[in-house]
């Protein structure tokens, strides 16, 4: 997963403030099987998503979008999750915004549109090479989508009730168009009322231990640990299971 620098903090600049959360004893989930939404357990969620590759996005019933994510996940013993492709299920989502734009030196380009949620997922699978998630914060913070224009890509209304939560995320991205390497940020907010986890195989995985291997992976890496030194993460790279595999994009010469 390669280092950028996209709205705030760089890859691997580990915030010590958000790692004082420890791996929790599993007490999150309130009887309805809900997510209690505590700034400490969204804090987490946000921990163990940072540096996950957004490959793919799909609406799986009338409120709901799921997100094909490939995460860092490090069980309590044992090397890092060969198999960290996962499923992040928003439920009760009332809206969903999506916004396309190129990226150059000069910064952003207009919004370019998108025909459907459909349409998001074909232009991720287009892609020559995507960037992960960074900045450790993608939850309720409006702030986030501040630099937007008024009208983005994609608007798909789907419910009329009260949002609770806020879901933002991005890929920055290229691909090659007639020779030539055109770079994009594709980003996307959600509101919604609750989220789950499921494993690549659909089976569901508690949201507890899913942030926790997460936490797991960054506490470890900032403790120096050989379970995610360099060797274990370059055999990691190697062999782990994706969604998605970009064939990445070739060297021209300027």
């Amino acid at each position: 997963m390669p280092m950028t620098a996209h709205h705030s903090q760089p890859l691997r600049t580990v915030d010590r403030a958000l790692l004082s959360v420890r791996v929790t004893s599993g007490a999150w989930v309130r009887k309805d099987a809900c997510v209690e939404w505590s700034a400490e357990n969204r804090e987490r969620l946000e921990v163990a998503l940072t540096e996950a590759d957004i490959v793919g996005v799909q609406r799986m019933s009338d409120d709901s979008i799921a997100l094909r994510v490939q995460v860092l996940a490090l069980p309590e013993e044992g090397p890092i999750d060969i198999d960290a492709r996962r499923q992040v299920v928003l439920h009760g989502v009332t809206q969903a915004r999506f916004l396309l734009r190129c990226q150059t030196v000069e910064g952003y380009g207009p919004e370019i549109p998108l025909a459907s949620i459909e349409a998001v997922d074909q232009f991720l699978d287009t892609l020559g090479t995507g960037d992960s998630l960074y900045g450790w914060h993608y939850f309720d913070d409006p702030e986030l989508t501040d630099d937007w224009p008024s009208e983005p890509s994609l608007v798909v209304q789907m419910d009329d009730s009260e949002p609770q939560h806020s879901f933002y995320w991005f890929n920055e991205c290229a691909r090659m168009e007639e020779g030539e390497i055109h770079n994009y940020v594709l980003e996307g907010d959600a509101d919604f009322a609750d989220l789950t986890v499921l494993r690549a195989d659909g089976t569901p995985q508690p949201v507890s231990e899913f942030a926790d291997q997460g936490v797991r992976w960054w506490q470890a890496f900032t403790d120096h640990e050989d379970r995610v030194g360099s060797d274990a993460q370059g055999a990691w790279n190697s062999s782990h299971l994706t969604w998605r595999r970009w064939p990445g994009l070739p060297s021209i010469p300027s």
